[in-house]
């Protein structure tokens, strides 16, 4: 036993100096005369776990549950294993398995809780949840560390009360906790209303430790959130401009149009203000000129609005054909910016990468997209008869889908760019490219339509 001791001690001092394929091989060295120890065993099940072999870590943590049931530890690896390989229920399994052998053991009851937030949710699994972080609170109230975890599961609870509460509760023990003040600005961040205070937040964490990745990560996608908004804006003031033709004359159209030029232009500045006096000094330049996409994109997006808006122009005249046209173009290059800006922002920088941000931003602008466009475009349809215009709603419905194709091939590149962990990562790319073939297929009739009812049709 002195033996093992001895080896588990020196693998984690190894651990502690991040060394973390001597601390492997150090327990291995002592597997070799001790393979059925199951303190042995659940060590570098763990270490392995922090390597990624998570077939190793699997088999190790089951050996050492085997040699002995009552092994905590060795049940919490197994649980995140299969938690990460997308084993919901295995993960439970172990997860319970654990809190029934250990009832107050803090770590028990919050990779419970993580577990749980981390996978399909009912109501009885989130109050589950919530009965596992209060109980770990209970159990350690004063720990910064437990607090950040907790936080962290009732932000993905959605419960961004008890996010805050729990937040303000650690930064009171410990007001630098790095992992609790990159909570608090993601917190910020998600809140409209406070997201000038994010970027405080975080640049004062980063003042302290200029290096903490998670921090880094958010400050660049708020950012690139930032960035792609210009686009977006540009989105808006064609499909504006297009559905108004619907119902309003030239008079009118000669009268909104300027006016919705400059709610796009006084958006776009405040972008860049807002940027300027929230990132660093250079911190927006040093990334641009390392992405030359990005510069490109920033370009093209500048032409592309003002193409928008001669279309807008033109449109007030008799050339209302040439002015649908032109807005069509706008979209098209805003919607390549917006490509390129996305590309930019997945590109790793140094030894970062923020690819689960642009998955997330790009799954949500889709759904977005799909949920208020479809809506307002089946009115539009409903009502088109009534219309002006209803020469104009084949364009509408042709840059509703310029937009939804710009977000799924935007959601196949995350895909593309990888790595990472999927459940099910067939069914994931197969559902995307079909998704992405209907889009196309549904622009090009939407095209074809407007061929022949817009450009050739009666004026």
């Amino acid at each position: 036993m002195r033996t093992v001791w001895e080896s588990v001690t020196r693998a984690r001092a190894a651990r502690d100096l991040d060394r973390l394929p001597e601390a492997r091989r150090i327990l291995g060295e002592a597997l070799a005369t001790a393979p059925e120890d199951p303190l042995l065993l659940a060590e570098v099940a763990d270490i392995e776990f922090v390597l990624d072999d998570h077939v190793a870590a699997l088999s190790h943590a089951r050996a050492a549950i085997a040699a002995d049931p009552k092994r905590v530890d060795a049940y919490l690896t197994a649980a995140l294993v299969q938690h990460i390989e997308g084993e919901q229920d295995e993960a439970l399994q172990y997860a319970r398995a654990a809190v029934e052998i250990a009832p107050h053991d803090v770590s028990a009851l919050l990779t419970l809780a993580q577990v749980i937030v981390g996978g399909p949710k009912t109501d009885e699994s989130r109050a589950e949840a919530r009965m596992a972080l209060a109980s770990a609170c209970a159990c350690a109230p004063q720990d910064a560390d437990v607090l950040a975890h907790a936080a962290e599961s009732y932000r993905k609870l959605a419960d961004s009360d008890e996010a805050w509460r729990h937040v303000q509760r650690g930064l009171a023990e410990d007001p630098l906790h790095v992992e609790l003040l990159e909570l608090r600005a993601r917190l910020e961040f998600e809140d409209f209303s406070t997201r000038d205070k994010a970027v405080a937040t975080l640049r004062g964490l980063l003042g302290a430790s200029p290096n903490h990745a998670p921090a880094r990560r958010l400050l660049a996608e708020i950012m690139w959130r930032a960035l792609l908004r210009l686009a977006v804006w540009v989105w808006f003031f064609a499909v504006a401009v297009v559905a108004l033709s619907m119902w309003a004359g030239p008079g009118v159209l000669r009268v909104a149009t300027p006016v919705l030029f400059c709610v796009v232009l006084g958006a776009w500045i405040r972008v860049f203000r807002s940027l300027r006096g929230q990132l660093p000094p250079r911190y927006l330049r040093k990334r641009l000129l390392r992405r030359p996409e990005a510069l490109l994109g920033l370009c093209g997006l500048v032409f592309a609005s003002l193409i928008a808006d001669l279309g807008a122009v033109v449109l007030r005249t008799a050339l209302v054909g040439a002015g649908y046209a032109l807005l069509i173009a706008g979209m098209f290059g805003a919607s390549l910016a917006h490509l390129m800006l996305f590309a930019a922002w997945l590109r790793r920088f140094g030894d970062e990468t923020d690819r689960d941000a642009g998955e997330e931003y790009a799954l949500l602008s889709v759904i977005a997209v799909l949920c208020f466009g479809m809506v307002a475009l089946g009115v539009l349809g409903a009502l088109r008869s009534w219309s002006r215009a209803p020469e104009a709603f084949p364009v509408l419905a042709a840059l509703l889908g310029i937009v939804v194709v710009t977000l799924l091939l935007e959601l196949v590149l995350v895909f593309a760019v990888g790595p990472r962990y999927w459940r099910r990562p067939v069914v994931y790319c197969t559902t995307l490219l079909v998704l992405l073939v209907l889009a196309v297929l549904g622009t090009k009739w939407s095209f074809a339509w407007m061929a022949v009812e817009t450009f050739t049709g009666p004026d």
